[in-house]
């Protein structure tokens, strides 16, 4: 499966309508960290792809779903796990941290 973007809080609703694991990742074009991160959420989508479904939101393009998700700084991400939203994940995390912190 490969990794989601999405421009509109319709487009994120039809997404969100899964019960796998989402990561929901907040970034922009000119962010260093979040094309860092960028390369840890792809090495996810191919470990995982059946698990893990991730959702990349443009702040520059969407900042309505930014701000619905109170997003103050990027990269931001947020888990959805068993339909629940967990706390906020700030900036870049590796790899190994971020498989811990979902439980794969």
């Amino acid at each position: 499966m490969s990794i989601v973007h999405v421009t509109t809080k319709n487009e994120l609703r039809e997404q969100l309508k899964t019960k796998r694991i989402v990561l929901l990742n907040f970034w922009a074009e000119w962010c260093g960290p979040c094309k860092m991160f960028a390369g840890v959420l792809n090495q996810l989508n191919e470990e995982f792809s059946g698990k893990v479904k991730i959702i990349k939101v443009n702040v520059e393009k969407s900042p309505d779903i930014a701000a619905e998700y109170k997003v103050m700084g990027i990269p931001h991400s947020r888990l959805i796990i068993q339909k629940k939203l967990r706390e906020p994940i700030m900036g870049y995390v590796p790899f190994e941290k971020l498989k811990k912190m979902m439980g794969v």
